[in-house]
């Protein structure tokens, strides 16, 4: 019979497919990782992983150890969910979101959440790319695509709108810009194309067939801040960059729409600390409505390259 906290140290080296990588996780060494799956394959007497260049994979006695694995840890899951929300109805809980609606949207507008829920302590992990349920990353997980595991509830969380911007500046010295036709005259600001986390970044070539591409960058910020400086055109949401001055919207009739999805492990959803959370940000961006979408936004015309403001929507 093997120890069963053994487990835990299989199920950290089968999500992050390194033993230092595991270790960190667990706050340990990569020895007592490695001494933890040895000693598990041993009372099992068959390997679990093996070693390629890409890392550490599952043997078929591995994939058929995971199931059960992942079931027993569900219900300690369960069981520790049970417990602490008898004794105290809140605590920890961690969210992963894309780079810009977690920076440029919800962090700014959270401060909500606790005037209700003082006892909440929320993680939120904004980066470029796919943030796991499943391997544990996070508990919520917001998309840019919708996911299609059977084991996570996903609901769509919001649609929102992305659309042409440039600094004055950059106007200032570029060719004029007055129809969809000039675009290909200028300088555009995008995504590094083997880098992408998600087809849904793919929209450069929506408003221009063939762009010329004089920055990239993996962050949403990024390309905003060099939309700034006067480098180029930024394909940016709305959300982001309506209010900032620095920034001249483009082309109103020339936008996109996108979704957002949020999802949960199916077993942690009606988890209190989770729903109050979850319930929140849905909320949030039901209110939010107007700015997501790009409603209300300046308007702005170019002739001979002087730009002017109307008021108009987009």
């Amino acid at each position: 019979m093997f120890d069963w906290n053994d487990l835990r140290f299989f199920l950290e080296l089968q999500r992050s497919g390194r033993l230092l990588t595991a270790a960190r996780r667990l706050n340990t060494t990569h020895a007592t990782v490695a001494r933890h799956i040895e000693a598990i394959e041993k009372s099992l007497g068959t390997a679990l992983f093996v070693q390629h260049a890409q890392g550490y994979q599952l043997t078929p006695a591995g994939e058929a150890l995971l199931k059960h694995a992942e079931a027993m840890e569900n219900v300690a899951l369960l069981a520790q969910e049970e417990i602490t929300q008898s004794t105290a109805p809140l605590g920890k809980i961690r969210v992963g979101v894309t780079e810009g609606l977690g920076i440029m949207f919800l962090a700014s507008r959270i401060n909500g959440l606790f005037e209700r829920y003082p006892g909440l302590e929320v993680e939120l992990v904004a980066v470029p790319r796919f943030v796991s349920i499943l391997n544990r990353e996070a508990e919520i997980s917001i998309h840019l695509e919708r996911p299609a595991a059977d084991m996570l509830v996903t609901r769509k969380l919001t649609d929102y709108r992305l659309a042409l911007y440039a600094s004055r500046a950059y106007l200032d010295q570029a060719p004029p810009l007055n129809s969809r036709e000039d675009l290909g005259r200028h300088a555009w600001i995008g995504y590094v194309d083997d880098l992408l986390f998600s087809q849904e970044l793919m929209f450069l070539n929506s408003f221009c067939r063939n762009p010329q591409v004089v920055f990239h960058s993996t962050s949403v910020i990024a390309q905003q801040q060099a939309a700034r400086s006067g480098l180029g055109i930024a394909v940016l949401p709305c959300y982001m960059a309506s209010a900032d001055p620095e920034l001249v919207p483009l082309l109103p009739q020339e936008s996109i729409q996108r979704s957002y999805w949020i999802s949960t492990r199916r077993e942690l959803h009606k988890s209190v600390r989770l729903r109050v959370l979850w319930d929140y940000v849905v909320e949030l961006c039901e209110q939010e409505q107007g700015l997501l979408l790009g409603q209300g936004q300046r308007q702005v015309t170019d002739a001979g390259n002087r730009s002017s403001e109307n008021g108009a929507n987009l």
